[in-house]
């Protein structure tokens, strides 16, 4: 398992460590990677899968995920793209099951009080979402950053989606985006080389960890982006504190 530090800020000081597991997609390596010294976090984008697999697999390796966060009552479960046309019937991401989205949906419904939202905060040094967050994205739904901490970002975030889910769907101003490019995508749609030109922390000290764009391995978009969606080619988490 690699381990990599992101850059730390401010006094906060803590020996909690962290484990971010990247995109599920009905992969079951995440058995692998979780650990009992760690906080476990998942980005999300647990259905949907790559590979041709049965629905009952899917909803099986969902259970097991729960069933585990039951188990570690402090693994953080986050929302990614591909569960949100399952959450409430928004914008569909490719590969979208519709034959099983009432079955999905309702799983979904059932466990809500499982999950943390959309943002999680690491301390006072990386904030963790699903795709990441840009500023044009944050100043357009929520208001101008000032330099707050992590943690006040991740509460004002997951504030948004608790009451205006559809400011987290895929944005259709650009006509030409079909890709999740656009500088005003969400932290569940938005792409790592548009997140490094309009990274919301880009004049702070602050690092974002997040899935969503498959890499070969862990990768350090730059020095602040870490992206972890490389389940499907290596088994890697990132750990942290």
């Amino acid at each position: 398992m690699k381990e990599l530090q992101t850059p730390k800020c401010g006094s906060v000081v803590s020996d909690t460590q962290y484990n971010i597991i990247g995109d599920i997609h009905g992969r079951t390596g995440w058995k692998e990677l979780v650990r009992d010294d760690s906080v476990n976090i998942f980005v999300g984008d647990y259905f949907d899968p790559y590979e041709p697999l049965s629905s009952l697999h899917l909803i099986h390796n969902f259970v097991d995920i729960l069933s585990f966060a039951a188990q570690h009552p402090d693994t953080v479960l986050l929302y990614g793209n591909h569960d949100l046309h399952y959450l409430f019937g928004g914008d569909r991401s490719s590969r979208y099951d519709a034959s099983n989205a009432a079955t999905y949906g309702r799983l979904f419904a059932e466990t809500k009080s499982m999950f943390r939202g959309v943002a999680y905060a690491i301390g006072d040094s990386a904030l963790v979402t699903h795709a990441g967050v840009t500023r044009p994205w944050y100043e357009k739904h929520i208001g101008s950053y000032q330099g707050e901490p992590v943690a006040a970002v991740a509460d004002k975030i997951n504030a948004l989606w608790n009451t205006d889910k559809q400011s987290f769907a895929f944005d259709t101003s650009n006509p030409y985006d079909c890709y999740g490019e656009s500088p005003v995508q969400s932290p569940l749609w938005i792409r790592p080389w548009t997140l490094v030109e309009h990274n919301l922390f880009a004049a702070t000290a602050y690092a974002q960890i997040f899935g969503h764009t498959q890499m070969s391995d862990l990768s350090l978009v730059d020095t602040k982006l870490i992206c972890v969606d490389c389940l499907g080619s290596v088994t890697r988490s990132f750990t942290t504190k």
